[in-house]
């Protein structure tokens, strides 16, 4: 396969803002065409992105020539649409939550392990360099044991029609911005969640507006997320161990021009971690097209569907108002034991 032909099921904000860009710039990758349910938008998406204009995401889906498919919907059509595609036996990146529930997140990723398919939840500051440089300090023991993650995300209100405030389309704090600080306490830490206990304040909506976890990991850290809507804007990592920290500014959302803040400070001495501007959603289109080349999608199932047992542990932990224990759910152990044995 020379060029990954991709379609694109939507056309949402961060399609046009940040992926589509960076599907143009990434070499070997061409979009076949886009479609949106208003053609018009389509159309005005294609002149600029290039691919033919669609009015149903059927007429993608259904497509031959394409190999694959970006899906930035509204996370409560996910289910539906990421399964139509791979069912078609297409490749998908899709936006981040993968589903509101663990039901569906298991549905999707059953379904791409059975037919072999890469599948791909949108979580693209995991690829930026500054995530991995972190990751990778934590690792070799640049700050002593690690002990102690806060990861905080919100930002102010959305309108009350914004989906991000409809139950029916999966809103909410922790789908929108709960997933990113838990995907990346896992991430920084290389440990795995054994318990959670968190929160959940709904402030008179119909989705959840404020949440906290606090998550006890299998290395011995404990990672504590703040995340919700109507605050004042929070984009934070804070890292802390027994011999330094590691503080990281916009640890989620990183404009492709902006020069990385990460500072690490042993006996209160602060170091500074030179770091070059990167486009963090051009990195993971790059990391898509490999790992579909590669045929290697394999360990990223086992990572969605261990990020999806542990949103599901932060939601049933605050919805019964007690701790809630990996080890509850029948797969986790399995699960967990794969991602150990490969990683040893």
């Amino acid at each position: 396969m020379s060029h990954l032909r991709i379609g694109v099921l939507g056309a949402a904000k961060i399609a046009e803002k940040s992926t589509l860009p960076a599907i143009v710039s990434a070499g070997g990758v061409d979009i076949v065409s886009i479609a949106s349910r208003d053609l018009d938008r389509a159309r005005m998406l294609t002149e600029r992105f290039g691919g033919a204009p669609r009015g149903r995401y059927e007429d993608v889906v259904d497509d031959p020539s394409i190999d694959a498919v970006y899906v930035p919907l509204p996370i409560g059509l996910h289910r539906e649409w990421v399964s139509r595609a791979l069912e078609a036996g297409k490749h998908v990146l899709s936006e981040k939550s993968l589903a509101g529930g663990y039901g569906d997140v298991r549905y999707l990723v059953d379904m791409a392990r059975d037919r072999g398919l890469v599948l791909f939840e949108n979580f693209m500051c995991e690829t930026h360099p500054q995530s991995i440089e972190v990751r990778d300090l934590v690792a070799q023991g640049g700050i002593g044991e690690l002990a102690h993650l806060s990861l905080s995300f919100g930002f102010p209100s959305f309108a009350p029609d914004d989906q991000r405030n409809s139950r029916a389309l999966a809103g909410g704090a922790l789908n929108d911005a709960g997933a990113y600080c838990a995907d990346m306490a896992v991430f920084y830490s290389s440990q795995l969640p054994t318990s959670v206990f968190a929160t959940a304040d709904f402030r008179g909506a119909d989705v959840d507006q404020w949440g906290t976890a606090a998550i006890t990991l299998d290395g011995g850290a404990v990672a504590h997320l703040s995340y919700g809507f109507g605050l004042d804007y929070r984009n934070e990592a804070r890292l802390w161990g027994q011999t330094g920290r590691i503080e990281v500014d916009r640890a989620f959302s990183i404009p492709a021009d902006r020069t990385p803040s990460v500072t690490v400070i042993r006996n209160t001495g602060p170091t500074a971690l030179s770091i070059a501007p990167t486009d963090q959603f051009a990195t993971q289109i790059q990391r898509f097209v490999e790992t579909i080349k590669a045929g290697s999608g394999a360990e990223e199932l086992d990572r969605r569907q261990t990020h999806g047992l542990l949103m599901e542990a932060i939601r049933e932990s605050a919805s019964r108002g007690r701790s809630v224990e990996m080890s509850e759910f029948p797969e986790w152990d399995d699960l967990a034991s794969r991602i150990r044995v490969r990683h040893e």
